[in-house]
């Protein structure tokens, strides 16, 4: 099941998509786009797919991701409602030019970090909800500049987290070359065994310092780290080939069939066979 290409409906008469979107048009496939989405859970709960990142979504979420970032909102239960508050637009909706002024300075930082999928918590979920709800209502010029204040809010809040590390590959993080170094490596050799010792040379870091920097940097041990990582090519893997559980097992770094199963269960909540079986409905 690899990521659909969806064609969003922009029309000549506005530059970018807010609409509620319920079921049956909330079971979207695991897909991407070009534009940029905002999406506010209204109804419903399951698993969500955000580039290698997996967990559980429920009523009130709020995720901002980025151009060409494959998704998917699973609900858990396939005959229970499932709904969404979405805006779509593409970066250059207000002009290129005008992208580019110092004014949009920390927006186009948001936007970057977007590439990764950003989840909203706190108060700034609570004033997004508010915002998304009250947009449904305007049009023309009021509706751009709520869109703006909601951009200029998303900005400037500390409450959020990085979702999918699938962003680092290939970027140029000029403040965390180091960090960057370490996510490229892992992301070429997590089929293969990684130990703390290698990446430590390789950062140029004792192993101690090494183990210390990474958990203060990334809020993880490096080992979960990179079981997530290898979690998440598993579960790509089994939305988009039809091969047995072992094989992916292996083929996403794992040893043994025991380890694969506790890592996945860990982090999905459920058994790869069970998420293989859901996956296919």
């Amino acid at each position: 099941m690899k990521p659909q290409i969806q064609k969003l409906p922009l029309s000549d008469w506005s530059s970018f998509v807010t609409d509620k979107f319920m079921t049956p048009h909330f079971e979207t496939p695991w897909h991407c786009h070009t534009e940029y989405e905002l999406a506010l859970i209204v109804e419903g709960k399951g698993k969500r797919f955000i580039g290698n990142h997996v967990s559980d979504y429920s009523v009130g979420q709020v995720d901002f991701l980025g151009p060409n970032l494959p998704h998917w909102y699973h609900k858990d239960d396939p005959e229970a409602n499932g709904g969404a508050l979405v805006i779509h637009f593409r970066e250059e909706f207000l002009g290129k030019e005008f992208c580019t002024i110092p004014e949009m300075q920390k927006i186009q930082l948001l936007f970057e970090k977007s590439r990764m999928g950003i989840h909203f918590y706190g108060q700034t979920q609570q004033k997004i909800n508010r915002s998304m709800n009250e947009m449904l209502d305007l049009t023309g010029m009021e509706r751009l500049i709520s869109l703006l204040s909601l951009l200029l809010l998303l900005a400037n809040s500390t409450e959020y987290n990085l979702l999918s590390s699938s962003w680092f590959v290939g970027q140029n993080d000029r403040d965390n070359d180091r960090l960057n170094v370490i996510f490229e490596y892992v992301m070429d050799n997590f089929k293969k065994e990684i130990s703390n010792k290698e990446v430590a040379d390789l950062a140029m870091m004792s192993y101690s310092g090494f183990c210390r920097y990474f958990k203060n940097r990334t809020k993880k041990n490096f080992s979960c780290f990179v079981n997530e990582i290898r979690i998440g090519h598993s579960c790509k893997q089994l939305m988009e080939k039809d091969v047995s559980v072992s094989e992916v097992c292996y083929d996403s770094g794992f040893n043994n069939m025991s380890n694969f199963n506790k890592q996945f269960k860990r982090i999905v909540k459920c058994t790869p066979y069970d998420f293989k079986r859901r996956s296919k409905v």
